[in-house]
């Protein structure tokens, strides 16, 4: 089992990052690049997920770079741990963002569904690594729009394929979220359109000529009247809600 290091003495004001996967030469990559830039700091690096939640617990950090598949305690544990944990204490950190390929695809529903709040590919350019870790900090869970739609649309078409469900999902919204769907405002109801389809907090103001602030409130209440802890979570209940269709513009309330 990978050792796991903690680094102290992390500049004031840093974003405090714990870095968690089982090769240690991705965990040290992770780690330089990050080092790299002024207002982030890796305090600590474990190689399984029973090592993270011990050394989050002892230096606190902003944010998880979570790898999925680990020993001991694998990245969907893990995360679902953080989540459970942060709703008792009542706060949003540390924010879990995962790791992932292509060939684990077919987990990240999982992690998402585990309170991640956001996920990157492995091999993705160092300067999006760096903008996904600030992403999530300030609450900006889709850090890269695009890649992220095409991957929710992939995932829920192979949980799709995986349950036997030949025809394709139903316009109408699924049955679980009806009565939580009725429970949001119109403003509320246009923030899920919009947050599904991949604007950042910044974006949705300059969009709807708000201020952020005014925005996060919003945000805020959305989660809390669908129950959920991450702006990626609900991205997915839109989708699975038949809210927005995968490959389509239209928006679906009805």
């Amino acid at each position: 089992m990978a050792a796991a290091t903690g680094l102290t003495g992390p500049d004031a004001g840093s974003i405090r990052i714990l870095v968690a996967d089982d090769q240690g030469v991705i965990r040290m990559g992770l780690a330089m690049i990050l080092d790299h830039e002024p207002d982030l700091t890796t305090v600590a690096q474990a190689g399984d997920g029973e090592e993270a939640l011990r050394l989050i617990e002892q230096y606190d950090p902003d944010v998880v770079l979570m790898d999925i598949r680990m020993p001991v305690m694998d990245g969907l544990v893990a995360t679902e741990r953080i989540t459970t944990a942060n709703k008792a204490a009542g706060r949003s950190r540390p924010a879990v963002l995962v790791l992932t390929t292509f060939d684990d695809e077919a987990y990240v529903l999982s992690a998402v569904r585990a309170g991640a709040s956001g996920f990157l590919l492995k091999d993705t350019d160092p300067d999006l690594l760096v903008s996904a870790v600030r992403a999530v900090h300030r609450g900006d869970s889709l850090v890269d729009p695009a890649s992220t739609r095409v991957l929710l649309e992939r995932c829920m078409e192979l949980e799709r394929q995986v349950g036997g469900t030949a025809e394709p999902a139903p316009a109408q919204p699924d049955g679980r979220w009806i009565g939580l769907l009725g429970q949001l405002s119109e403003r509320e109801r246009e923030i899920l359109v919009w947050m599904a389809r991949g604007l950042s907090n910044r974006d949705l103001a300059t969009k709807l000529f708000v201020s952020e602030t005014t925005v996060k409130t919003h945000v805020s209440s959305v989660l809390s009247k669908l129950g959920l802890s991450s702006r990626v979570q609900a991205v997915v209940v839109a989708y699975e809600a038949g809210v927005v269709r995968p490959g389509e513009a239209e928006v679906r309330w009805d």
